[in-house]
Formats: C-alpha cells, sequence, structure tokens
C-alpha cells in the first residue's frame, strides 16, 4: 500500500429507524465497538419518515414525527458511542428526502429558518457528515469505490446488484448502493476496466407497520452490512456479514 495508513469503512444499509430490527441493530452497534472502523457510511434511509410518506400511513404513527426523530437520534448517539473515533458519513437517502420535498410543498418557509431533517437529529453535533452527492473511499488494491444511496438513478433488475451494476455501467466505476434492500456484488468488465457493484441489504424489520405496504409474502430482503478494508491485496470487495 506504498506505506499508506489502513483504512477500514464499516458500510450500514437502509434501517428506516424506527421500524428497525432490533437483534439486528444490537448486533451491528456490537459489531463496530468491537472492530473499530476508521470510516463507517451510513446508506441512506436511516429514517423511515414514515409520518411524512406520501403513501398510505399507518393511523398509529401519521402523526409521531417526533417520535420518528428521538428514535433517530437515539440510533445516532448509539453508534456515535459504539464508533467514538471513527469518520461518519451520512447519505441523504429517498427517505430523507421525505422531509425536504414535504416542506417544499407544504411549508417552503422552513428552509429558511435552516430546518432541516439533519439538523433535526443533531447529526452536527455528532460529527456526522452529510452527503448529497456520490463520494468514493478506499477499498483493497489500492482502489476505490463510489458511495450512494441507489434512488438518485432509476431502475430495478431481477438480481440483487443488478440495478448497482447498472449505476456502476453509467458512472464507469465501481459502486455500492443501498435501497433496493437486497445484498449482493457483482464483477464485470466495462469498457476495457474491472468494475464492481454491491447493494447492502437493509436492517428493517419487515413485520413492523411501516412495510405494511408491501403486503403479507415476505420479500427477497437481507439483512446484514459490509466492510472494506484498504490493505486487501487480494481483492478490492467488501466483506459481507449477514444477520
Amino acid at each position: 500500500m506504498g506505506g499508506a495508513e489502513r483504512v477500514r469503512t464499516l458500510v450500514i444499509p437502509d434501517i428506516h429507524v424506527p421500524f428497525h430490527h432490533r437483534k439486528s441493530v444490537a448486533k451491528l452497534l456490537d459489531f463496530t465497538k468491537r472492530s473499530r472502523p476508521e470510516n463507517i457510511v451510513l446508506l441512506g434511509d436511516v429514517l423511515d419518515l414514515h409520518a411524512l410518506s406520501v403513501h398510505r400511513r399507518d393511523p398509529r404513527w401519521e402523526d409521531n414525527l417526533d417520535s420518528e426523530l428521538r428514535a433517530g437520534r437515539k440510533f445516532m448517539e448509539d453508534l456515535r458511542r459504539a464508533a467514538p473515533k471513527s469518520e461518519i458519513d451520512y447519505i441523504e437517502g429517498n427517505h430523507e428526502d421525505r422531509w425536504n420535498r414535504y416542506t417544499a410543498g407544504r411549508v417552503p418557509a422552513m428552509r429558511l429558518l435552516g430546518i432541516s431533517w439533519d439538523s433535526a437529529l443533531g447529526l452536527a453535533d455528532l460529527g456526522v457528515c452529510v452527503r448529497r452527492k456520490p463520494f468514493s473511499r478506499p477499498c483493497g488494491q489500492g482502489k476505490k469505490v463510489t458511495f450512494m444511496h441507489g434512488h438518485e438513478v432509476k431502475g430495478h433488475s431481477k438480481f440483487p446488484a443488478g440495478h448497482a451494476l447498472n449505476i456502476a455501467k453509467k458512472l464507469g466505476k465501481s459502486v455500492h448502493i443501498g435501497h433496493t434492500h437486497r445484498m449482493g456484488l457483482v464483477a464485470s468488465v466495462f469498457s476495457g476496466r474491472d468494475i464492481f457493484a454491491v447493494e447492502g441489504g437493509y436492517l428493517g424489520d419487515f413485520n413492523t407497520v411501516g412495510f405494511k405496504y408491501m403486503g403479507p409474502v415476505p420479500p427477497e430482503w437481507t439483512r446484514g452490512w459490509q466492510m472494506y478494508d484498504s490493505e486487501n491485496r487480494d481483492n478490492p470487495y467488501p466483506k459481507m456479514y449477514r444477520v
């Protein structure tokens, strides 16, 4: 690695607080504390913001924005305690964007007051950087991978990592996304360049009211997270953890 410092990046997919899978999130926090990664990337949709959805809402949660924000703040505080020295990047997902669309359409003056979802969570106080554009971090073999939520590019795929691969080909570089709630990794060659694409899964609980819109049949979603290691000389891919 030419004397460069080791960089391990923990990548956490969609959690959908307060509709998260509590046992899986507890395992995540324990893993974070034990592994002590230099970087943490939250792929977006950490919050569900069910109260601001334009879709059908559960009556028990449609007016509980304050409860959602308190639960989101608690998770972020727990994550910071588990990783006091880690650099944390929080990507704005389509569920966080529910706040932006709601305020732009109904109370645009809130933007003039600086009232945003990230300020409501107090992310600046926790030293968390909010990302609204794709950005890169080191992976193995001296390469880099680009992170984004995944909703920025429309499309879908029948197989895990398929949507991520489509995005990678559009960008011409390796990408890691959330959004699909599926976990997968695909390696490919595009325009003579080796690229790979990752979909990170999710950490939500399908049996909670926040996911009732999906119907009674569980979808092909996978809970887990990933870890990159810049000192991995064998390949540039992350280690996949499934819970």
